[in-house]
This record gives C-alpha cells, sequence and structure tokens, in this order.
C-alpha cells in the first residue's frame, strides 16, 4: 500500500493529466471486461507492464511483486473451474479415477478457466496503470468532476488518510515489541502478536480521533479542501489513447 502510494508521487506520468491515464485505464479495463477474448487480454497486460515499466518507470522487481499477489490467488481460485468430478469418463482429457469418479479437466473447463484468469489478471493490470502513476489526491478530484457525491469523496479521503495511521501505528507497535525480544521464539511471538492485535485497535482509534481533533481546530466543517495542481489536456495523448482502444475493440471483434 505504501509502495503504491510512494511510486503513484515519483513516477514519470505522474504530471500527465489525470483524466487522460484514467480514461485510458477503465476504457481498457471496460474492453476486457465487454469481450472473452484471452489473447486481447494477454495482450491489454502486456501493453499495461509496457507502459508501467518503460514510460512511468516502475522498477520492474516492485512491480513483479505487485503482480504476484493477484497472479497467486487467481491460480487458485480458477483451479476451482478447471477442475471437474464426472462420473462420465468420456468428457474428461486429462485426470484420474477417484472411486467410482473421475477427477480431472475437460477442455470446457480449461477454456472457461484460461478466460477467467486472463479477464480478471489484466484488469488489475488496467488498475495497477492507475494507482501507480496517479496520486489518490488526483483520483478523488477525478470522481469530483465526475459528479460523485462529495459525502463518498470524503469519505474517501478520510479512509485513506486512516489506512496509513493504521500501518504507521501497527509498525511502531511492532518495532516496540521487537526491540524488547516479543518476537526471540515461537511462543513469544504468538503472545506478543495476540497482544499487537488486540491493543491496534485502542492505538488507531486514539490517533484517529486526533487527527479529527486537529481537523476540528483548523475549521473542518465536513469539506476536505486540497491544493491541485493543474494540469493542462495533451492532444498527442487523446490521440494516442483513442487510437490503442480503436485497437483493442477491433482485435477483439476481429478474433
Amino acid at each position: 500500500m505504501i509502495s503504491i502510494d510512494h511510486y503513484a508521487y515519483i513516477n514519470r506520468l505522474k504530471h500527465i493529466h489525470p483524466l487522460e491515464k484514467f480514461a485510458l485505464s477503465i476504457g481498457t479495463l471496460m474492453v476486457c471486461m465487454f469481450f472473452k477474448t484471452w489473447l486481447l487480454h494477454f495482450l491489454v497486460i502486456a501493453f499495461m507492464s509496457f507502459l508501467i515499466l518503460v514510460y512511468a518507470g516502475i522498477p520492474w522487481k516492485a512491480y513483479l511483486k505487485l503482480m504476484l499477489v493477484p497472479f497467486t490467488f487467481l491460480a487458485v481460485g480458477v483451479l476451482g473451474i478447471a477442475l471437474t468430478i464426472t462420473n462420465t469418463p468420456s468428457i474428461i482429457t486429462i485426470g484420474f479415477p477417484v472411486g467410482k469418479w473421475m477427477l480431472g479437466v475437460e477442455k470446457a473447463g480449461i477454456d472457461q478457466a484460461l478466460v477467467t484468469f486472463s479477464r480478471a489478471y489484466a484488469s488489475v493490470t488496467c488498475l495497477y496503470f492507475l494507482a501507480l502513476t496517479t496520486p489518490m489526491v488526483d483520483v478523488i478530484w477525478i470522481l469530483k468532476q465526475m459528479r460523485i457525491p462529495r459525502v463518498l469523496t470524503e469519505m474517501m479521503t478520510i479512509i485513506y488518510r486512516f489506512i496509513f495511521v493504521l500501518l504507521e501505528t501497527a509498525s511502531m507497535m511492532y518495532l516496540s515489541q521487537e526491540c524488547r525480544l516479543g518476537y526471540i521464539s515461537i511462543s513469544r511471538s504468538y503472545y506478543s502478536l495476540g497482544q499487537l492485535i488486540s491493543n491496534l485497535f485502542i492505538k488507531s482509534f486514539q490517533r484517529s480521533h486526533e487527527l479529527f481533533t486537529a481537523l476540528s481546530t483548523r475549521g473542518y466543517s465536513g469539506d476536505i479542501e486540497v491544493l491541485e495542481e493543474e494540469y493542462i489536456y495533451c492532444t498527442k495523448n487523446i490521440r494516442w489513447i483513442i487510437i490503442a482502444e480503436m485497437f483493442f475493440i477491433g482485435l477483439a471483434i476481429l478474433l
């Protein structure tokens, strides 16, 4: 979470207009969700990864770590789609008997699992592109421009800030326990972890109350005003975004 926010502020595409990056990310995501073509999905993964690594300048090791998280989750999830248990051995492509039943995979299950995996993974890369190149302040600004109810954007701002409060509090408590040899053994580690979890809510609540008091003393009345950068639309970028979306749609139709 912290690393994503860090790269969102230092990447090479930081000064590109947020709406341009939003249009490319969400537009490509909608194409992936609408068309069930695994070749298109893998092409989107390659395209978005190229933009993130080459144009945005995100380190490939950090990006690989981020991509491994959904990969593991999706790989386990699609197993339930690919595997088939049946008493009709003829439909099984590869499998083995389990008593009176056959456990294995069939062609339809493999195709469905491949499409599901590729579509979800391509969607993740689209969202990674937006998250790694656009700070949260700009994302909230985009939502305001889309006339999203202000109460929702304010809640997003506060929740986003409190996430870092929670992480910082947990990190400080863990460091304090480690300095007192709280994780010197397995049994001691379990005890320290239990203490950390049980006290984390209380400490976080105290920190959030202090932040709210600080906001109130600065005149907070329900609206959080932040300084926003002035961006300029780039017609060249807009043309390339339109070309990219038309290419993906045309490829999906042909396939």
